[in-house]
């Protein structure tokens, strides 16, 4: 197992500490599987895609169906305190985050740190990158 990626981010004037910890393989695969059925419905498959039909069907998506993913990329983010690690939860982040960027900032990066292979998955399945 991946070792976590530890962040640091200033929030109205402090700095917080998180760690994020790597999804098991299942779960990563469940959520990519997810994202792609939900955006998929809002794409015309049959026509050319282009980055634009991609950026169009992600913001079609109803925003429960978005917010249940997105939240789910803060299942493995832990507030460090010292040296213990509280479990991020909506219930008590108001308590110590004032931004909503800060929040926005944590899924961001746990995306890179979970799916940051998204590049080179592309490039894989590329036919240009196939024929070179």
């Amino acid at each position: 197992m991946k070792e976590p990626k530890v962040i640091k981010l200033e929030d109205g004037g402090n700095q917080l500490t998180f760690k994020i910890y790597p999804f098991p393989a299942t779960k990563a695969e469940d959520l990519m599987i997810r994202i792609a059925l939900m955006t998929g419905k809002n794409l015309d498959i049959e026509s050319e895609m282009g980055y634009r039909d991609v950026i169009k069907a992600l913001v079609s998506v109803p925003h429960v169906e978005a917010k249940a993913l997105l939240d789910e990329l803060l299942s493995e983010v832990y507030k460090v305190d010292g040296k213990s690690e509280i479990k991020f939860s909506f219930d008590d982040a108001d308590g110590y985050i004032s931004s909503p960027l800060t929040i926005l900032k944590l899924r961001i990066e746990s995306f890179k740190a979970n799916f940051g292979f998204f590049p080179d998955l592309i490039r894989q399945f590329s036919p240009a990158v196939q024929n070179s």
